[in-house]
C-alpha cells in the first residue's frame, strides 16, 4: 500500500500523543485506516474552530461525548455531542452538534467517522436510543449520513431570528455566536436509532395464575 506524506504546513496540535507516537509523517490513503477515540472536549473545540466551515465556535461546554479519527498518532476529524438542542425531542436522545475533518483526510472520512462513533454508542449506552444531526441545507447536500446509514426525520425552514430585544421573561436572548446567517438557514434533521424505545411506563408485574388441581376420589 502506498502512503502520502504531510505537508511542511502540518499543524503541530495535531498529534494525539507527541511524547509516545513517534511522528512518521505518513498519512492514511483510505478512511477504513482511522480508529475512532475518546478525546477531550477542549481538544475537539480546538480543531472545529480550525476547520468547521460554518459553525467554527462553539461553547465551552458542557458536552457530554467528544471524539477524535486518529491515524499513526495524528488527528483527522473531530466531533462535539450532546442532548438535543431543540426541547421538543428527547433529552435523552444524543445530538451531533459539531463534526469537522481536515482537508487532508482520506475520501469518506466523514461518513465513516459518523458511522464508528454510532457504533460505539450502540456498545456503549444503547439506551440513549437515537443519534440526530441537522443538515445546513445552504452548504451540505446530506450525502455523509445516507453512507452511514441515516434517515430524513424532518425540515425545519428557514427563519430570521430578532434577538435584539427580550425574551418576554425579561432576560436577554443569547446570542448566535456564528452569526444569524447559519443560525436561521433551512436544516434537515437526520437521524439513526441505536437503542430500543423507552417505555413510556414500566411494567407491572401480574400475579401468577392459580393452579387447578384434580382429586381423585377413592
Amino acid at each position: 500500500m502506498t502512503s502520502r506524506r504531510v505537508s511542511k504546513q502540518f499543524d503541530i496540535d495535531r498529534l494525539t500523543a507527541p511524547l509516545i507516537i513517534p511522528f512518521s509523517g505518513d498519512v492514511p490513503t483510505r478512511a477504513k485506516q482511522l480508529h475512532v477515540e475518546e478525546c477531550p472536549s477542549e481538544y475537539a473545540r480546538l480543531f472545529v474552530q480550525k476547520w468547521h466551515s460554518r459553525l467554527p465556535k462553539t461553547q465551552r461546554g458542557p458536552w457530554q461525548y467528544a471524539f477524535r479519527a486518529v491515524y499513526a498518532g495524528v488527528c483527522y476529524a473531530v466531533a462535539l455531542w450532546h442532548n438535543p438542542s431543540a426541547r421538543t425531542l428527547p433529552s435523552h436522545w444524543l445530538e451531533l452538534r459539531r463534526m469537522a475533518v481536515a482537508d487532508d483526510a482520506p475520501h469518506c472520512t466523514a461518513s465513516r467517522f459518523l458511522a464508528m462513533m454510532t457504533k460505539w454508542f450502540r456498545q456503549a449506552c444503547s439506551e440513549r436510543e437515537m443519534c440526530i444531526s441537522y443538515q445546513d441545507t445552504a452548504v451540505h447536500k446530506g450525502t455523509i449520513y445516507l453512507a452511514a446509514g441515516w434517515t430524513r426525520a424532518n425540515v425545519q425552514a428557514a427563519r430570521a431570528r430578532d434577538r435584539s430585544g427580550l425574551r418576554p421573561s425579561g432576560r436577554p436572548y443569547r446570542t448566535s455566536l456564528n452569526g444569524i446567517d447559519a443560525d436561521g438557514a433551512e436544516k434537515v434533521r437526520w437521524q439513526l436509532r441505536i437503542g430500543a424505545p423507552r417505555l413510556l411506563s414500566e411494567p407491572t408485574e401480574t400475579a401468577p395464575a392459580p393452579v387447578q388441581t384434580t382429586l381423585e376420589v377413592g
